[in-house]
């Protein structure tokens, strides 16, 4: 549950390889979200940072979604702006963020790293001393129905998990609203 001055932030990432720096985020979407409802959305592309790679592995997997990958492609802007828009997008919320994601690894580092290298700071830590607020979904709902982390991933949830949750599309703003449906449904289970 959350304090009264606090709001859920679902975040989900798409990039080019596993890791921030070494590879780049390609857009980032996030839904801030109550128990009850969604709040505000974020959505931008962003152009790979200067002297970043690709992974081999991670084009192949984009060479299987085509649709997506013009998608990322689409309108991108430098991650400076991005991540300052963001950053701006945040404190207009005028509640204390708490990043959200399934999984939570990939996205966060990613998210965290943008931050700091391009606005300077990560306001998803309390007093900005990177005490993080975050959750990983994937073990909220582990912990909370007594499920494997195998059995707690989006492919394997129950249908009263899951209830009114859009497509996976890969699109990144339209994958954290489908797991902000995830969270509420969760707060909200009587199982």
């Amino acid at each position: 549950m959350l304090d009264k001055n606090q709001i859920y932030v679902v975040v989900d990432i798409e990039n080019n390889g596993p890791t921030p720096g070494q590879y780049s985020m390609l857009a980032i979407g996030a839904t801030a979200t109550t128990q009850h409802e969604e709040v505000a959305t974020f959505y931008r592309t962003i152009l790979p940072i200067e002297g970043a790679s690709e992974h081999p592995d991670t084009m192949k997997w984009w060479g299987t979604q085509p649709e997506a990958w013009e998608q990322v492609c689409k309108d991108a802007s430098p991650a400076d702006v991005v991540m300052k828009d963001f950053y701006e997008w945040l404190n207009a919320l005028d509640a204390e963020p708490i990043f959200v994601a399934h999984p939570i690894a990939v996205d966060y580092t990613f998210v965290s790293w943008y931050l700091y290298k391009f606005v300077g700071i990560n306001p998803f830590a309390i007093n900005k001393a990177d005490i993080l607020l975050t959750l990983d979904l994937r073990s909220y709902i582990s912990g909370k129905f007594g499920r494997t982390l195998n059995d707690s991933r989006r492919s394997e949830l129950p249908e009263f998990l899951t209830k009114g949750m859009p497509e996976h599309t890969h699109n990144a703003l339209e994958d954290s609203q489908g797991y902000g449906v995830i969270l509420r449904n969760i707060l909200n289970s009587t199982n």
